[in-house]
């Protein structure tokens, strides 16, 4: 913390556009450090992945009003809950957010929610939250959700999620407003023969070009669903 602290202090870098501090054990202390300095006015990326920030260090940042211009944040691993995504859900300082990486947190449904319900980030285009511990609950609140409209790039990989029911895959394939998919990341997520089947038959993705589906539980049931489908006419990348 007292480096990121000494970092955040200096003004000799105002044409900094992308800042990559992953990996460095930061703590909430030090992300306070960032989120209070504003000799960072042009900044643009920013990943602080694999650190130690907690909910603290992201509700510090997410009420941090120097970062304005930021168009990719990257906060995955760093000991997130449901209330820092719920802090970082009702930020409104984030205008111009493109890209947001949450992978590596334990968000939860609660925390899935409160995102999907936000009307601050409408301008994302990719959202990554693998690893996150959602639930069905957490995706049908996604597939409810009208506040990504733009969203092209959505990776829900390795969340276990039909682990009981198909409810939250059900609730994504009938969804009407993920039209604009081109990848889409459904790896490790317990999809069996069923999910397939309801994937298969679903034609919410017209243009998806990539689909992820390794690690899952399909059988034969559920292949021949997928290789009969005619849904996915742009599908260029395939991972089983």
């Amino acid at each position: 913390d007292a480096g990121m602290q000494a970092f955040a202090a200096s003004s000799f870098l105002p044409k900094l556009t992308s800042l990559d501090v992953g990996f460095n054990r930061i703590g909430a202390a030090g992300m306070l450090s960032l989120a209070a300095s504003s000799f960072f006015p042009k900044l643009t990326f920013l990943d602080t992945a694999m650190n130690l920030t907690g909910d603290d260090g992201i509700q510090e940042l997410a009420a941090s009003t120097f970062f304005p211009n930021l168009k990719g944040l990257v906060v995955g691993g760093n000991q997130i809950g449901a209330s820092g995504m719920r802090a970082l859900a009702a930020s409104p300082f984030f205008p111009k957010l493109t890209f947001l990486n949450v992978s590596f947190n334990l968000i939860g449904d609660e925390g899935m929610q409160a995102l999907a319900t936000s009307p601050f980030f409408t301008t994302l285009t990719s959202l990554a939250a693998s690893y996150t511990d959602i639930g069905a609950a957490g995706i049908q609140a996604l597939a409810a959700s009208r506040f990504f409209p733009r969203i092209t790039y959505l990776n829900l990989g390795s969340n276990h999620f039909s682990f009981a029911s198909d409810a939250g895959l059900k609730a994504l394939a009938a969804s009407p407003f993920f039209g604009n998919l081109y990848t889409l990341d459904l790896s490790e997520n317990d999809i069996g023969d069923a999910g397939m089947q309801t994937l298969a038959s679903s034609s919410s993705f017209p243009r998806l070009t990539s689909l992820n589906l390794s690690d899952n539980q399909v059988g034969a049931e559920g292949m021949q669903a997928l290789a009969a489908s005619s849904f996915f006419p742009n599908l260029t990348v395939l991972t089983l």
